[in-house]
């Protein structure tokens, strides 16, 4: 599936959410779950993949409803299986508002992907929790495998990074942004602009030879080598434009159509409906404008 990266297959069932299955000697982890609309299509791919061997891991990169909507269909496919996310994330997932509106932007996306106006039955929100928390430094072991978890803030609190030792693979959060290709990375900052600096700073220090970014995959060779720098050079923009029109008395619903204007492109409008693009935006603003004024 990837060049020298034998173990890591993507097994993606339809835009607007990643998924990898990373293949152990004795165990199986997916990264990440996809949206909800395509969750029948993600088990087919693991279930081709693993050829009768079992999921044992899910690992949740943070509990937004684009990285965690195939959970539920996992969890009826495999009854055994081991959902790993962080402690706020845990949390999160336990409160009836959130879940609902997990499943409202779930909707919406199947309306935007699959014209459709509800999800599959099988969707239940009680299967959307979280079975272990984990946190930095901590280690999940494959086998032949070893991941290390970092608590990467910025885009949510609950937000994680996973380094596959033996490949030197670092499966970036989101916090530190997403490339779109071309030398460019959007960013994602949420809860955060400091958060996102240090997130950026911590996946920097680890020094990985191959990054995955979230929603795009693997960076190529040429844009890994100043990975780092574009998304700091990203995040910095965010905050400049936020804070420039801020100043000029610009309102918030303004500067985010300032930002969308920048930022929503081809890539971010096949991959993230409008709506979710929105929320999120919104929510980076108010943060720069509570961290900076």
């Amino acid at each position: 599936m990837f060049a020298n990266i034998t173990n890591i297959r993507r097994v993606t069932a339809g835009s607007g959410g990643e998924a990898l299955l990373i293949i152990g000697s004795e165990k199986t982890a997916l990264y990440d779950a996809g949206m909800a609309y395509c969750a029948t299509g993600l088990v087919e791919n693991i279930k081709r993949e693993l050829k009768g061997r079992p999921l044992d891991y899910a690992l949740l990169s943070h509990t937004h409803y684009d990285h965690l909507g195939g959970i539920p269909y996992l969890r009826q496919q495999w009854p055994e299986l081991t959902v790993f996310g962080a402690a706020h994330g845990k949390n999160v997932l336990e409160r009836p508002g959130a879940l609902k509106a997990i499943r409202e932007l779930a909707v919406n996306a199947a309306k935007q992907y699959l014209n459709a106006e509800k999800l599959d039955p099988d969707y239940r929100d009680e299967d959307l929790r979280i079975d272990q928390v984990v946190g930095n430094g901590d280690i999940i072991s494959l086998g032949d495998r070893t991941i290390r978890i970092y608590e990467t803030k910025g885009h949510t609190n609950c937000s994680l990074t996973f380094f596959i030792e033996e490949d030197s693979v670092l499966l970036a959060s989101e916090s530190t942004g997403v490339y779109v290709g071309d030398g460019e990375v959007i960013p994602s900052l949420l809860t955060g602009y400091r958060d996102v600096i240090d997130s950026i700073e911590t996946c920097r220090a680890i020094k990985a030879k191959y990054i995955f970014s979230p929603h795009s995959l693997l960076v190529d060779e040429k844009a890994a080598e100043k990975y780092w720098d574009l998304c700091r050079a990203a995040v910095d923009e965010f905050k400049d434009i936020t804070l420039e029109l801020h100043r000029k008395g610009v309102s918030e619903e303004e500067i985010l159509e300032r930002q969308k204007e920048r930022w929503w492109g081809p890539y971010c409008k096949e991959e993230q409906p409008s709506a979710a693009f929105e929320i999120n935006t919104k929510a980076g603003i108010a943060a720069i404008l509570k961290e900076f004024n």
